[in-house]
């Protein structure tokens, strides 16, 4: 369900003090010198043959995580770091202007093409929001790559890909740790100390077995030992989501590195490049299916979660429509019957009355309009018209009836629709149009309404249009109304869908929509 949309800064750290900012971008230059500086003291290669390089994608969080007028600022801190950390590692001058070239050119398309596709800071808690993020940090990588190869490695080709899969790598393994404990963290905190210390178990447990695997020597372990960190990035994914996965794969990246590079474990291999490729490929053929399997494990959970909502709301509905009619029956017409019966009584302990006559005939007219109460009730419950007469009659028909009992005008229109449909379609769009006219009529303060059914070759199409005072519809399906959920849980069952546009003081359009074969115009 679309709704409006949200402001982007709601998880955009604020920085309303010179303190704050300054004490940030000073944050984002150790960082991006420290990373790097920590990574040399794990391998033994030369400095920029590196499998997994962190300054990058730690910058572009730094970056989603500011306003945009700020990004320069940070920018200059972030290069501050990888300078100082260059110079300081004896990179060549020319080495170092390549990469500031690609860093610029990577953090930039990144951080652009992410603020673009998401709303405030990356949830990669669906499919879809993996895809857009995969797509984003692939193309900045691999434009990045095709500027800093020649610094790496002599040959061309090679030094691209090793470039492209080390930024990869720390974009699928740091970037969405980092984004996922900023977003989710207050949240987090607010777990039961259970889920914590079964958090730390996991972690533990994928250190002491990755440590066996990975980092022991290799006369010491056996390749099945790779097998054994599966149970714990399947225990991440689904019991912790993306932001598990990511976690954990960071603790395997940094121990596999490790490993590697110090000629340790089962990833050690002949060479220094081939150490690298065949690293940095274990890693992201790792990382990538679990982190779509914790992304679908997501998607289910919420919704799980929505469907709960929607039963636990359609019982309310359902409780709330026994009440009214309990109410009509009891309150309106039980109290009318009541005391009919007792006027008969009297007509009947004085049969020589002459006003009798007078009197018969007033209990004749309430005895009129409780059956017309009662058919109303029981046409609002099932409507006999849409059975025997069709969709468009029985709409015109209740059209009139509501316009009489809300005192309101409205305009029916139908052209060009099949006469003959299925009874789950017609008795859909009847529904549609039943809730959509009590909402307007209860919320929108106008008192004329336009109800228009019509069909297309494909489609049959019901709006209902009012000139009133608009609504939230956020606000509207966050609150506890269940009308436009079920409208469009009903429009669902028959592959329909439904939009509303809605304005304030301008007015809503309620557009229902569902693929019928059009047969006969009406």
């Amino acid at each position: 369900m679309e709704a409006v949309r949200r402001q982007r800064t709601w998880n955009i750290l604020t920085l309303d003090s010179t303190l704050s900012l300054v004490a940030l971008v000073s944050l984002t230059t150790v960082l991006c010198w420290l990373l790097p500086t920590l990574e040399s003291l794990l391998i033994q290669n030369p400095p920029t043959v590196w499998p997994f390089w962190p300054g990058q994608a730690l910058l572009v969080c730094v970056l989603l995580l500011v306003r945009r007028r700020l990004w320069p600022i940070f920018i200059a801190a972030g290069f501050t770091g990888f300078v100082l950390y260059d110079l300081q590692a004896g990179v060549p001058v020319a080495a170092i202007a390549l990469f500031i070239a690609a860093d610029t050119i990577q953090i930039l398309i990144a951080a652009l093409c992410l603020s673009s596709f998401f709303d405030g800071v990356p949830r990669l808690n669906s499919v879809t929001a993996l895809g857009k993020y995969f797509l984003a940090v692939v193309l900045a990588s691999s434009a990045a790559a095709f500027v800093s190869s020649p610094g790496i490695l002599h040959d061309y080709w090679s030094g691209w890909r090793t470039a492209f899969l080390a930024d990869l790598l720390a974009f699928l393994t740091l970037a969405p740790a980092v984004l996922g404990v900023v977003a989710s963290g207050p949240e987090w905190a607010r777990n039961s100390r259970a889920r914590h210390l079964e958090a730390a178990g996991l972690f533990a447990a994928l250190l002491l077995f990755g440590y066996v695997a990975l980092v022991m020597p290799e006369r010491n372990s056996s390749p099945a030992m790779l097998f054994s960190l599966v149970p714990f990035l399947l225990w991440s994914a689904l019991r912790f989501g993306p932001t598990g996965v990511s976690i954990s794969m960071l603790v395997v990246t940094v121990l596999s590195i490790y490993g590697a590079a110090n000629g340790r474990g089962l990833l050690a291999g002949p060479g220094p490049t081939y150490n690298v490729v065949s690293l940095q490929l274990f890693l992201l053929f790792a990382v990538t299916p679990f982190m779509v399997l914790a992304a679908l494990v997501a998607e289910r959970n919420r919704a799980e979660g929505v469907i709960s909502v929607v039963n636990r709301r359609l019982i309310e509905a359902q409780e709330q429509e026994r009440s009214r009619i309990a109410r009509e029956l009891h309150d309106d017409i039980g109290q009318r019957v009541a005391l009919l019966a007792v006027t008969l009584e009297e007509l009947r302990k004085s049969p020589g009355d002459s006003s009798a006559e007078a009197q018969i005939g007033a209990l004749s007219q309430q005895v009129s309009d409780i059956a017309a109460d009662i058919h109303s009730l029981s046409h609002e419950l099932h409507s006999s018209k849409l059975e025997y007469l069709g969709l468009a009659a029985a709409m015109r028909g209740f059209c009139e009836e509501f316009a009489i009992q809300e005192d309101v005008e409205i305009a029916f229109e139908s052209r060009n629709f099949p006469r003959t449909l299925s009874t789950a379609v017609s008795l859909c769009l009847f529904r549609v149009l039943q809730e959509a006219l009590r909402n307007a009529a209860k919320h929108s303060g106008a008192g004329h309404f336009e109800v228009r059914l019509w069909g297309t070759p494909r489609e049959g199409h019901l709006t209902v249009t009012d000139g009133g005072v608009g609504f939230d519809r956020r606000a509207s399906i966050e609150g506890h109304g269940l009308g436009l959920i079920s409208m469009e849980e009903r429009l669902k069952l028959v592959n329909g869908t439904l939009s509303i546009e809605s304005r304030s003081k301008r007015g809503t359009v309620v557009h229902a929509r569902v693929p019928i074969p059009l047969q006969e115009d009406i």
